[in-house]
């Protein structure tokens, strides 16, 4: 993300990081969340809480079921503005990741 993030601009300004987790929203750690889960932005820096996203586990909506999705392995799936699924990738396969947005996105700096 910052490969490609202006200087000064918000970090999700150009790449927009999102999580969905597997528990149940209220078994939720919030406060122990990476910084990129709950970035300061804006003006005045407030924190957005909302990159974190959890399965509707009651209603039987559960998205790694309903898409297959291994729950030990876990999986990244880079979204398109246009909503295109342009990548599903292993959660360590950070090469793939940074080949990806190699491919058509400019460094800063």
């Amino acid at each position: 993300m910052k490969r490609y993030t202006p200087v000064g601009a918000d970090i999700d300004s150009v790449i927009d990081l999102r999580a969905v987790f597997q528990q149940d929203h209220r078994e939720l750690a919030v406060a122990a969340m990476p910084p990129l889960l709950l970035p300061r932005k804006g003006r005045y820096g407030l924190i957005d809480y909302e990159k974190m996203f959890c399965p509707d586990l009651k209603s039987g909506h559960d998205v790694f079921a309903m898409r297959g999705i291994d729950r030990k392995a876990g999986c990244m799936v880079v979204v398109r503005p246009d909503q295109y699924v342009a990548q599903v990738l292993r959660l360590d396969d950070y090469a793939g990741l940074a080949s990806y947005f190699d491919g058509f996105m400019q460094k800063v700096g």
